[in-house]
């Protein structure tokens, strides 16, 4: 039995601060959460965990889960760092992303909490969550979310063959923790341009890397691919709103609009803006026959381009009528001569 799986997250997080798709749906949810905002807690609007601490200093804040059904039900949890998905958005649901080389401190390695929670029926427990900042000074945010999803009995194998959907809901909880109150200024890398597949479809995708401790938000990006030395644009993608999580990178797709790779020298020219701030660059990169090959043999919805045949089907009849009037006109001379 083939099986889609769907995963809402429901995140009580502000917007201004951090932003998440939301889908509610009480009856969907057989339990519920709750941050209990600390004395510390920086904004105490915030329904989510903010929160400036020293060096070396431990806490340990409280999530109240509540079971609204008359049955025992185990949900569980983790807190995830923070990262980028490919999307540009934050993305606090993986336990364990592959993590961007200039983030220093994950909000995982600085937390301990149990895996997962029993709740009785009809009840309510707190789930602790000790947090120990690092002993080292540092200036920026360390972000991450405290991930909650009820933990389902597995099912059987069916023999249909039918595809089913199965829906997934969660909580996520944000958590920023920061030592002091020093503002960080975002800095935006560009770094491998790579010919490569997204579904099976054609793209190369730019690797963008936020290389400081502070969210990047309202992130815009705008990038158009040339021949190496060409003015023509073959390629674009233009996308707006997008947010980094701090120290993490993703990959900037633009599609190849359904057309094969052609190896070759290629152009990408690229801008980010966030507010005041602006990146700009011209990079070079190389599309080779081999990779060219590989993904196209196995790239969908291909619009092939049957240029070349038109041109050699055309020029076989050129040729052949050329032929052909040759060889009436030495017919005909051989005629006049033989009268």
């Amino acid at each position: 039995m083939k099986k889609l799986m769907t995963l809402f997250l429901i995140v009580p997080l502000l917007a201004s601060s951090l932003i998440f798709p939301i889908h509610s749906d009480a009856a969907e949810m057989n339990f519920s959460v709750s941050a209990n905002i600390p004395e510390n807690q920086i904004d105490k609007t915030k329904s989510y965990f903010h929160l400036n601490l020293p060096p070396g200093k431990e806490q340990t804040v409280n999530v109240t889960l509540t079971n609204e059904t008359d049955q025992e039900l185990t949900v569980l949890t983790s807190v995830n760092t923070a990262v980028t998905n490919d999307n540009g958005i934050v993305d606090y649901s993986q336990e364990n992303p592959k993590l961007d080389e200039t983030l220093k401190y994950p909000i995982s390695e600085l937390t301990e909490s149990a895996g997962e929670v029993v709740l009785p029926a009809n009840s309510s427990k707190n789930y602790p969550i000790k947090i120990s900042m690092p002993n080292e000074a540092f200036d920026g945010t360390i972000l991450g979310g405290i991930y909650f999803k009820e933990k389902t009995a597995e099912k059987k194998a069916s023999q249909s063959k039918e595809i089913q959907i199965e829906n997934q809901y969660a909580y996520v909880i944000g958590m920023m923790l920061s030592q002091n109150d020093t503002k960080v200024k975002a800095d935006l890398t560009l770094n491998e341009i790579t010919p490569t597949q997204i579904n099976y479809r054609n793209v190369v995708t730019a690797n963008l890397q936020n290389t400081e401790a502070t969210i990047l938000k309202d992130l815009d990006v705008e990038a158009q691919i040339y021949k190496k030395d060409g003015t023509k644009v073959l390629h674009e993608s233009f996308k707006q709103n997008m947010r980094m999580a701090p120290n993490s990178n993703f990959n900037f797709p633009i599609s190849w609009d359904k057309q094969e790779f052609e190896p070759g020298k290629y152009r990408l020219d690229m801008i980010a803006t966030s507010g005041e701030l602006v990146w700009e660059w011209s990079e070079y990169f190389t599309i080779d026959d081999q990779t060219a090959n590989d993904l196209n043999e196995t790239a969908l919805d291909i619009e092939k381009d049957y240029t070349w045949l038109y041109i050699i089907a055309g020029s076989i009849l050129a040729l052949l009528v050329l032929l052909l009037v040759f060889l009436l006109g030495r017919r005909s001379r051989k005629d006049a001569d033989e009268e």
